[in-house]
């Protein structure tokens, strides 16, 4: 009689693992496409979601692969720029896309070269979403100032 040995199961690398930049690029252009069909206040709401769930994602990264310290930074983290993306929602609407540009500056931080004690996360991560923050906070800013929020 022979036994079932599961093999851990090996997945290619992704698309974006492939090529960060170029589908950071088609990532970032597409996360700003429903902004020019959205209304002012409904291009806000959308833009504070977007923030929040990318900072989430590096406190996922710490539940995975991450310390309680880890966590706890990243958890913290990501309520700032959740805090950030409600004001900016409800009262200054600038701070949106100055979120998105903080945001590209805290995924440098985590860059292994940077020698600060942070969450490990895959190395094509950190351009890929370099790229995708700064084509959004770059849109947002001149989609917004077309029509007139800023």
């Amino acid at each position: 009689m022979s036994t079932f040995v599961p093999q851990p199961h090996v997945h290619a690398p992704s698309v974006f693992a492939r090529r960060p930049f170029l589908s950071g690029v088609a990532v970032g252009v597409a996360t700003l496409v429903p902004h020019a069909f959205l209304s002012p206040q409904a291009s806000l709401a959308f833009a504070a979601v977007v923030i929040a769930l990318i900072a989430g994602i590096y406190f996922g990264f710490a539940v995975v692969n991450g310390s309680a310290r880890d966590q706890f930074v990243e958890f913290n983290v990501t309520g700032l720029f959740t805090l950030a993306g409600l004001f900016g929602l409800l009262r200054w609407p600038i701070l949106l896309p100055l979120a998105y540009f903080a945001h590209a500056l805290w995924d440098l931080a985590h860059h292994n070269r940077s020698r600060l004690s942070l969450v490990a996360i895959p190395q094509w991560y950190v351009p890929w979403c370099v790229v995708i923050d700064v084509i959004v906070g770059i849109g947002l800013l001149l989609i917004w100032r077309h029509h007139g929020l800023l």
